[in-house]
């Protein structure tokens, strides 16, 4: 295997990178509903130490999404494993099995598994197949257009739905919280607020998502 040159490197390092900004992006438009004052404020909630939750709770946040990206992705991530000699690859594996039993024994949809198998002796009917050694070697392209595309329809933010008590109820998202102020989206006009924390009489967290 012919050994990566640092011009290479670099090429990957700027691909990842325009890949997370247009990810965070995508995702601030989505949740806004796609109305760019609303983005430009959540904008203003996030910091460098937001990432990991960021992404994670983009796959998370919505359970339909959920369900579909694991009938996709661990077939997927199962097929690359088993197509390279990678020390990772059973982490890899391990990685998005470890979601897809959480995922199941909360929602009880066991009908993910079995796509999730029958997709994966799909894969391994078509390996030899050019589309399959194509897919195979742009895993990594395949996965960053699935990240982008998750990052641009999936409306649900990255926090959890709360009921938030002020003197009036709504629901809503508490995107960011601070000494003496709480910043929320609400849940279905999406409009971004600003409350005085000591006008907040209680928050109940929801977990029907």
């Amino acid at each position: 295997m012919a050994a990566v040159t640092t011009e290479e490197k670099s090429h990957v390092a700027s691909a990842v990178t325009v890949a997370a900004v247009l990810f965070v992006l995508l995702r601030l438009l989505a949740v806004a509903h796609y109305d760019w004052h609303v983005a430009f404020a959540l904008l203003h909630t996030l910091d460098l130490e937001d990432a990991p939750g960021l992404f994670l709770g983009t796959f998370m946040a919505d359970s339909r999404i959920s369900s579909a990206l694991l009938v996709l992705m661990v077939p997927l991530t199962i097929f690359y494993a088993a197509g390279t000699r990678s020390r990772t690859a059973p982490l890899a594996v391990a990685v998005p099995v470890a979601f897809l039993v959480a995922h199941v024994l909360t929602y009880h949809r066991w009908w993910v598994p079995v796509a999730a198998v029958l997709l994966t002796a799909g894969l391994v009917v078509v390996r030899r197949r050019p589309a399959s050694v194509f897919l195979l070697r742009r895993f990594g392209w395949v996965v960053g257009a699935v990240a982008l595309v998750v990052a641009a329809v999936v409306a649900t933010p990255w926090v959890p739905r709360e009921r938030i008590e002020t003197g009036t109820t709504f629901e809503g998202y508490v995107m960011e919280t601070a000494p003496g102020f709480l910043k929320v989206l609400g849940a279905q006009e999406r409009e971004f607020r600003i409350l005085r924390a000591e006008d907040v009489r209680s928050r109940v967290e929801l977990a029907d998502h």
